[in-house]
């Protein structure tokens, strides 16, 4: 549905969509001068039975414009002008408006535009004005569709300032063209600017970018160029620089293998008694030796005696660890002799199944009241001799030992055999 209304700057009288209308609240833009006012406040009667206005200019004149021919339903009042204004100077010929994009009113209508033309003064009936439609047809309505009829019942937008009617103020301002108005818009391009509907030109096309092959890059075809340049390249120097740091870092390798190696030597050779030869081999030159595991849990005494060597001498009982002291011809207990000589028999049992170094032993020699009366420490060397005391004791095995002792200015009568490790 389109309604007519007139423009209160400069009286031209077109016709708008209602879409368009409620779409922006009822403002629009007039087609004329670019005047945004409320176009329910400015409608007119529908003029459509008056055939639009020709393209050529006709002299225009100011009269008082007489009321609507027939009552419109819209609650505005009509306001007619002063009947005093002198005639307004004929409109200018306008051109149609050409053909732009809708880029910065999307959703503003397009109008094909024409100069207000009124009749000639005097007392008779103001002729119907020039009504200016819209060539777009209204969205959702076929163009047989008979339009409805529209009624207002609100009231219209009250205007901020009064504005001038058609022929009311004699030095209003002139019309302007629509050359100017889109001009001002930015809706006419500029001169020499390509057509608005034209076919855009393409961009012009950049410089091929070529890549230049250097030494010392690699290519992306797939062959490699040379990394470095033949100056660049390594010489001799420095592949005897690279074999030398190979060299002394394998060095230093073997070297921490070796340290690691002499510093646990014994518990290597427990754990692989295969390599106790080559170790024992390799201590000679750094006079060190191989030592055997030393558990004294798994050595024992199985049996031991303190046995006096000389024939007046009381022997005592075997497996008892005392010894009885003698007695002088005459009944009496005899002084101690000078000189008292033992032997002292001991069986060693090694349960370990690895062998082990032999044992220091301990005998403490006690009086009859039980009195530590002298202590001595046996060595390997001291019970087997020199020669057996350099081999390990076996495992699982079991040694007797028989000591001889010379004791002088005690007299013994018990002992303790004890065995440990220094």
């Amino acid at each position: 549905m389109d309604l007519t209304t007139r423009c209160p700057k400069c009286g031209t009288v077109f016709q708008a969509g209602l879409s368009d209308l409620q779409l922006r609240k009822g403002y629009i833009r007039c087609v004329q001068c670019a005047h945004i006012f409320d176009g329910y406040a400015e409608v007119v009667s529908d003029a459509s039975e008056t055939p639009a206005s020709p393209a050529a200019p006709r002299p225009a004149a100011a009269q008082a414009p007489s009321a609507p021919s027939a009552p419109f339903a819209s609650s505005v009042p009509f306001v007619p002008p002063a009947s005093a204004a002198p005639p307004a100077p004929p409109a200018p010929s306008v051109p149609s408006a050409p053909s732009v994009p809708s880029a910065p009113y999307a959703a503003s209508p397009s109008f094909t535009t024409s100069a207000a033309s009124a009749g000639p003064a005097g007392p008779a009936a103001e002729p119907p004005p020039q009504v200016i439609r819209s060539g777009r047809p209204v969205a959702g309505r076929p163009q047989s569709e008979p339009a409805p009829v529209f009624r207002i019942g609100v009231a219209p937008w009250p205007d901020d300032r009064p504005e001038p009617r058609l022929g009311q103020a004699a030095g209003g301002p002139a019309p302007r063209p629509v050359e100017e108005i889109l001009a001002d818009e930015g809706w006419v391009p500029d001169a020499g600017a390509a057509p608005v509907f034209g076919r855009a030109e393409p961009p012009p096309q950049e410089a091929p970018f070529v890549v230049e092959a250097r030494p010392g890059h690699r290519s992306q075809g797939g062959s490699a160029a040379p990394l470095l340049r033949d100056e660049d390249a390594p010489g001799w120097w420095d592949a005897l620089l690279r074999f030398g740091a190979w060299l002394l870092f394998i060095l230093l390798l073997v070297l921490l293998a070796a340290q690691a190696v002499y510093v646990y030597r014994a518990q290597i050779a427990r754990m692989v008694p295969a390599l106790r030869p080559a170790l024992e081999r390799a201590c000679v030159p750094l006079r060190c030796q191989v030592p055997y595991a030393r558990d004294i849990a798994h050595i024992a005494i199985t049996g031991s005696a303190l046995k006096a060597a000389d024939a007046g001498a009381a022997a005592g009982r075997a497996g008892t660890g005392r010894a009885e002291g003698g007695r002088t011809e005459g009944g009496a207990d005899g002084q101690a002799s000078a000189e008292q000589h033992f032997v002292l028999h001991a069986t060693l049992r090694n349960r370990a199944e690895q062998p082990q170094e032999w044992p220091t032993l301990i005998l403490d020699l006690k009086d009859a009241a039980g009195t530590l009366l002298v202590r001595r420490n046996l060595s390997p060397a001291d019970y087997l001799g020199a020669a057996r005391a350099a081999e390990p004791f076996a495992a699982l095995s079991e040694v007797l030992v028989r000591v001889p002792l010379t004791v002088s200015g005690v007299r013994v009568n018990g002992y303790q055999l004890d065995l440990f490790y220094p």
